[in-house]
Order: C-alpha cells, then structure tokens, then sequence
C-alpha cells in the first residue's frame, strides 16, 4: 500500500528527516513540472503584452541591452533579466512543441505508449533546438574576425562591445542551459545523470564567465564544436522510436564520426589556444577598471574547466564505442545512456496508475 507524504505531513509528529525532505522536494518539482506549461505560458505572455504597453523592464527581458554605439552592445545588470525570460520562454516553447505537437502527431502515428512517445518528444525539441542555434552559431562565426582564426580570441582583447546577433545567441544559450539542469531534475533520469548534471553546470559556468569577462568569441567556437554532436545524437534517436533503423544507423555513424572530430579535435585546439597563445599577444593582468581579466590565474580555472569537460566526453565517447561495437557485431545503434523506464504503458494504464496513487 501506498503511504501519501501529504497524510504523514498532518501529524506534529512528522519526523523531519532527510528523506522525508528530499521526497518533498521531488514532490514540488513534480508538482511545478505538471503545470509548467501553462505558469511559463502565462509569464511568456505577460511580459510580451507588457513590451506591447512599452513597459521598460519587460523591453529589457525580451530585447538585449546597453546598446553603445549602432550594433555594438556592453553588458550590464539587466542581462540577468533577459536570460530569466528567456528560461521561461524556452520552457514554454519546448513543453508547447512536446505536448501539442509531438504527441499528437505520434499517437496519430500509431505509437500509444506515453513513455514512447515522451522520449520522442524530448529527442525533437533538443533536436530543434540544436539545429536552430548550430547553424546561428555558424553563421555568427563565419562573419566574425575568429573564424578559423585562434589568435583573434587574443588580438584587441578586452572585446567590451560584441554584436547584437552574438549578444543574444550568448545569453539564448546560457538560458538553455540553465533550463535544461531544471529539465533534466523533472524528466526520467538516465543512466549518465549526474554526468549530464555535471556537464550543464560546466558549460553554464563557462559561458557566464566567458560572457562577463570578455571572451564570447572563445565561447561563440566552444559552442560551434559542441553543438553539432548534439543535432546528430536526437536524430539518430528520433528515426531509432519511429522504427527507420537504416537511417537511424547511418545518422548514428555521422554523429560518430562527428563527435571525435569536433568534441576532441576542434575543442582540444581552442584549449591549446587558450593554454599557449594569450601571452604572444595580452600582458594577462587582471584590470578590472579596463575590463580585463585575463591572468594567468584565470587561465588556470578556464583550463580546469576545459579538462573537466573533456573527462566527461571521454566517458561519454566510451558509450559511443560500445554501441558502435554493437552496430558492427549486428545489432541496431542504441543509446546505452538512455534509462530503463519504457514499460510500453499506454495512456490509459498511465492514468490508472495515477488513480491509484
């Protein structure tokens, strides 16, 4: 039987526990993530129709900032705004395309197991999104002094004044990746977990350092060499649930030869950047008054970080190989990061369930 944590809550005598309070805390997150939908929809809204009134605050949450001369844009304490709303919509964008979309047009499909059909959600919002901001990225870079050019992430630097384009993408991304470690606390977990934790607050962390201390074009590649692995993986996941094996086994093979080239080729050359090249061309003091932060101090922590990263993506890229010993032993590409959660119910089984509890 079933023990509610609400009923156990009434009695004085609750004791009040470590895992009486965990559990409650998995119970609000649940709780929020059932109707998150509708409180990100509703915020999204809200300040939309304020930007609409020409309220300054909500201009400031839906349009970057601190513009210092035409297309050149500093920072500044409202950037935090901006990035918050952009949780939010982010959220509600992501549960709108999952929910209103993906299911229904999964279902019609043929696919009535919920679980089936979550996971497949989750995979083409990722994708989505990956795709959309890989080719922004791209694109940002390809029209930026850096590409393919290490010693420009040194050259002029501090670089206070960045461009409209890179300004919001930067902070998109930080936004993304602050949704995602709530995203991942609320879905079915995998079985890499906490590497994925570990990994999102890596990046986070990067990317608001990189941001307030001057370095968006070392971020701006960073990305770039992440974020294409990352469009191929869910891919391959997608065609995998909707049972197109041969494609779902060739795209799998692009991602993994994608993955080795730019996670640990591309990404260990910006790291040799940043460990050999800043002295040939910064004095590397750190200058707060002339927004330079750069010592070789810094340069350890970013280099800490850096290393950090890639022990997760070797562990990462250890699962890679196994399915790709998979594949060539017969067997069809698999992600051995996924959990063990698909029980195939149905959403009628699921609603059931919920009855009962």
């Amino acid at each position: 039987m079933t023990v509610s944590v609400a009923e156990n809550t009434k009695s004085p005598f609750y004791p009040k526990n470590s895992t009486y309070i965990q559990n409650q805390s998995k119970s609000f997150i649940r709780r929020v993530g059932q109707y998150e939908l509708e409180i990100s929809g509703a915020l999204t809204w809200i300040i939309i129709a304020g930007y609409l009134q020409g309220f300054e605050f909500a201009r400031s949450c839906l349009l970057v900032s601190y513009e210092q001369a035409p297309g050149s844009y500093g920072k500044g304490i409202k950037d935090i705004y901006f990035v918050c709303f952009w949780v939010i919509v982010i959220t509600f964008a992501r549960n709108t395309l999952m929910n209103h979309v993906c299911h229904p047009l999964a279902q019609r499909g043929g696919m009535h197991s919920f679980a089936k059909r979550q996971k497949l959600a989750e995979q083409t919002s990722m994708c989505v999104y990956y795709s959309i901001f890989w080719v922004v990225g791209m694109y940002l870079m390809y029209h930026s002094p850096h590409w393919m050019n290490t010693s420009q992430y040194w050259i002029d630097y501090p670089h206070t004044l960045i461009s409209r384009g890179m300004k919001t993408y930067y902070l998109i991304q930080v936004s993304f990746y602050i949704q995602q470690t709530y995203a991942i606390n609320v879905e079915s977990r995998r079985k890499d977990h906490y590497a994925m934790i570990i990994h999102h607050l890596i990046t986070g962390t990067l990317l608001v350092a990189s941001y307030y201390s001057n370095f968006t074009r070392i971020g701006n590649a960073v990305l770039c060499c992440m974020d294409l692995a990352d469009v191929l993986l869910p891919l391959a996941k997608i065609l995998k649930y909707t049972h197109r094996n041969i494609l779902c086994d060739i795209t799998f093979g692009l991602f993994a030869i994608v993955w080795p080239v730019t996670r640990h080729g591309f990404f260990t050359i910006i790291v040799w950047a940043t460990a050999v090249e800043p002295p040939q061309y910064i004095d590397m003091k750190w200058e707060p008054e002339k927004e330079k932060y750069f010592t070789p101090l810094t340069q350890k922590i970013y280099l800490s970080l850096f290393m950090s990263l890639n022990i997760i993506m070797l562990y990462w890229f250890a699962m890679i190989l196994k399915v790709i010993f998979g594949v060539l032993s017969g067997k069809n590409a698999e992600d051995v990061r996924s959990d063990d959660e698909d029980n195939g119910e149905t959403d009628h089984q699921r609603q059931t369930k919920k009855k009962k509890n």
